[in-house]
C-alpha cells in the first residue's frame, strides 16, 4: 500500500527550485572564508609551537654545552688546579715550617740539655749541680764557664729525681766544650750515663731520639754511626756520609 503522507516527486522538484541559489553561493562563500579563517589561525598557532620548540631545543642544546663545559672545567679543575694548589701550598707550609724551625733552633743555639742528672731536693740549685757535674770531667777553666741561666724542665717525661737541666751558656765556646767534654768523660751517676745534647725544637728532638735506636743498631754491626745536626736536619752520618735510611 502506497504511504500517501510521503512527498510527490513533483513537490520535491518544486522546492528545489524555490531554493535561492544566490543565497546558496553566499552562504557556502562565507562557510568556506570562515574555515580558510580558522585553519589560518591553526596555521599562525602550529608555526608559534615550531618556533618556540625550535628556541627550547636551542636552549637545551646551549645548556648541554655549558654543561659539558662546566665538566670539562670540573675535571681540570680536580686533574690540574686543585693538586697544583695543594702542591703550592704544602710547599708553603714547609717553607714556613722550616722558617720556625730555623728561627727556633737559633734562640737555643747556645742551649745543652742534661739528662740522668739526679735532683736531690726541689729547692736544689741547679747551676751548683750542674758545676758538680762538670767537675767529674776533664774540661779546663771550668772556673770561667759563664751561664745565662741553668734550671731544670718542668717535663713529665721523667721522674721528680732526673728531670733534664737546660743550661744557656753566655760563650759558644764555653758550649761546645762542655758539650765535647761531657761526652768525653762517660760520667755515670745512680747507675745512669750522664748525657749531654744540644737543645733542639720538639720536631727535631722527636726525629733525633728516633734515629738514636738505628744508630744504635748501627753500631752494633760495626759502623761509625754518629747523628749531627745539619741546618734543621737530624742526620745520621755512617763514616762522615749521610746515612740513607731506605738501604
Amino acid at each position: 500500500m502506497a504511504d500517501n503522507n510521503a512527498p510527490s516527486t513533483s513537490t520535491l522538484e518544486q522546492s528545489i527550485a524555490s531554493i535561492d541559489m544566490v543565497k546558496l553561493y553566499t552562504m557556502l562563500s562565507k562557510m568556506d572564508i570562515d574555515m580558510k579563517t580558522r585553519f589560518d589561525g591553526l596555521s599562525r598557532q602550529l608555526c608559534d609551537v615550531q618556533k618556540e620548540i625550535k628556541t627550547i631545543k636551542h636552549d637545551v642544546e646551549e645548556l648541554d654545552r655549558g654543561l659539558k663545559y662546566a665538566d670539562e672545567e670540573i675535571t681540570e679543575l680536580k686533574e690540574e688546579i686543585v693538586p697544583k694548589i695543594k702542591t703550592e701550598l704544602m710547599e708553603k707550609i714547609d717553607a714556613l715550617n722550616k722558617c720556625r724551625l730555623e728561627t727556633e733552633l737559633y734562640s737555643k743555639k747556645s742551649n745543652l740539655l742534661f739528662f740522668n742528672v739526679p735532683q736531690s731536693t726541689e729547692s736544689e740549685d741547679s747551676e751548683d749541680v750542674l758545676r758538680d757535674v762538670l767537675s767529674k770531667t776533664k774540661i779546663p777553666s771550668q772556673q770561667d764557664i759563664i751561664f745565662s741561666n741553668v734550671h731544670r724542665l718542668p717535663t713529665r717525661a721523667h721522674t721528680n729525681n732526673s728531670k733534664p737541666i737546660i743550661a744557656k751558656f753566655v760563650r759558644m765556646r764555653d758550649r761546645e766544650m762542655v758539650l765535647n767534654g761531657i761526652t768525653e768523660a762517660e760520667i755515670s751517676l745512680q747507675g745512669k750515663r750522664v748525657i749531654a745534647v744540644p737543645h733542639l725544637p720538639a720536631p727535631m728532638q722527636e726525629e733525633r731520639k728516633r734515629l738514636m735506636t738505628i744508630r744504635k743498631k748501627l753500631r752494633a754491626e760495626g759502623k761509625d754511626a754518629k747523628i749531627r745536626v745539619t741546618g734543621t736536619k737530624v742526620l745520621i752520618f755512617v763514616n762522615n756520609v749521610v746515612w740513607n735510611e731506605t738501604e
